[in-house]
């Protein structure tokens, strides 16, 4: 049978497998039966859920799975992704469920789980889970004591003050924004997180309505959020993705700012206040290669990790280190947050405007992109790319001529029977045409 955990949770169409209502009640008995770190207190877990509709199934599929095994379930509705990572810490809970596809469509649904320190699971964790679902290990265990479902309402208002912690002093209030909720998960939170910081705040695509959740909107498609933002004259133009966790950023022309144009604004905000440790944030290596220039820069470093936030979080804790990010838009600032975390990230770059009176526009110009190509080719197996001599022979010449002015990055699809191939340089012909041979050399070798 397939796996459930991909790099991010369990995710999946609503009601095909893994995302069916029979995984979610295994799971929710499962997370009973190997999460109970504290011993002779009441064990409880939290459940969150975004705006689609299919969320409804699973939350009461995971809370039934969990009082099965004797663990209390605490409902605390529609909030962002980091909300629950906040609330199971809050109530010292012994885990934390998600229910949300982040930026995936409507008829998607999945499944991420928090530890009872807010931080995602191990992946050596996340194995150990999946092998008890998938053995159904749970169907020959003697269930303990019932537990009980409560609902925790003050959760919104616990977690807005939470993210408006994150910044103080004085503020500039004039900043005008447009705030772009993807009819998801902030759709519940963010209005007053941004009035209380802005004396103009538009908001748009802000209903909790399943169906129309990342539907031509939010941090997927920033077209209504460039419009809103030219014909308002706002300052900046702020978009999440479904569950919040991920940050679009739109200055007051209308031009798109991505998660690596964060980090390297907020990232040099830091080192020249003498605020970040070691002088180093952590990326993945998709991030672009014009990040590490930026952050040289001002003296600083750029470690590289594999691609997911947890991956960038689990290096974030080892060096103690309290900035890093994707380039998608998933960003820790792990002075307030033990994940990805939308709504703070945002507050932090209105900081950086706030205390450096500078324009998002301005700022962006800390950071230069270098030309990026990305190709997919469908192939019809995952072949090791050092058993195809031809192959990595292209590789390599490519790197030689890229030198330090570019790279390449070729890896297979975690998902689908593709391989990507992504490559920088300063010449955007130059690495097309790089792309178009790798490419073509894969498709030989093993193509659809």
């Amino acid at each position: 049978m397939n796996k459930l955990f991909g790099t991010d949770g369990i995710r999946g169409r609503a009601n095909q497998y893994p995302m069916t209502v029979d995984i979610a009640q295994a799971l929710g008995i499962s997370v009973s039966k190997i999460l109970t770190t504290k011993k002779n207190v009441r064990h409880q877990v939290v459940i969150g859920k975004d705006t689609r509709t299919s969320g409804n199934m699973f939350e009461a599929a995971l809370a039934s799975g969990l009082c099965a095994g004797g663990f209390d379930a605490i409902h605390i509705g529609i909030l962002p992704t980091p909300a629950v990572a906040f609330v199971t810490q809050l109530l010292n809970a012994d885990a934390g469920f998600m229910i949300s596809a982040s930026h995936n469509p409507s008829e998607d649904n999945g499944i991420k789980i928090f530890s009872s320190n807010g931080y995602k699971l191990s992946d050596q964790l996340e194995s150990e889970i999946e092998s008890y679902v998938l053995a159904k290990s749970w169907k020959d265990d003697t269930l303990g004591d019932y537990g009980n479902i409560f609902y925790f309402a003050d959760a919104p208002q616990q977690y807005i003050n939470f993210v408006k912690q994150s910044v103080t002093g004085s503020w500039n209030k004039q900043l005008s924004l447009v705030v772009d909720c993807a009819n998801g998960a902030a759709s519940t939170v963010a209005r007053p997180i941004f009035e209380s910081l802005s004396n103009s705040v538009t908001m748009i695509h802000e209903y909790a309505e399943g169906k129309s959740i990342n539907k031509n909107c939010g941090a997927m498609d920033t077209r209504s959020l460039q419009d809103t933002v030219l014909k308002t004259k706002a300052d900046i133009g702020i978009a999440f993705d479904g569950d919040a966790d991920r940050l679009v950023l739109c200055d007051s022309l209308g031009n798109i700012l991505n998660g690596d144009h964060v980090l390297a604004i907020c990232g040099r905000y830091l080192l020249q206040n003498n605020n970040l440790p070691q002088k180093t944030i952590v990326a993945t290596q998709y991030s672009n290669m014009g990040l590490d220039d930026s952050i040289r820069q001002c003296g600083g470093n750029v470690i590289r990790v594999l691609n997911g936030d947890r991956y960038v979080i689990e290096k974030m804790r080892d060096k103690n280190l309290i900035l890093g990010g994707e380039a998608s838009g998933h960003l820790i600032f792990q002075n307030y947050s033990t994940t990805g975390d939308g709504l703070i990230a945002a507050l932090q770059v209105l900081n950086v405007m706030n205390h450096t009176g500078k324009t998002l526009a301005q700022l962006k110009e800390c950071i230069t992109l270098y030309p990026q190509v990305i190709k997919n080719v469908s192939v019809r197996e995952k072949k090791e790319l050092e058993t195809m001599p031809s192959v990595i022979k292209l590789i390599n010449t490519v790197n030689d001529d890229l030198g330090t002015n570019g790279r390449t990055l070729i890896r297979y699809s975690g998902t689908e029977n593709k391989i990507r191939i992504m490559i920088e340089g300063k010449d955007p012909q130059q690495i097309t045409n790089y792309a178009d041979q790798i490419a073509q050399e894969i498709q030989t070798q093993i193509g659809v």
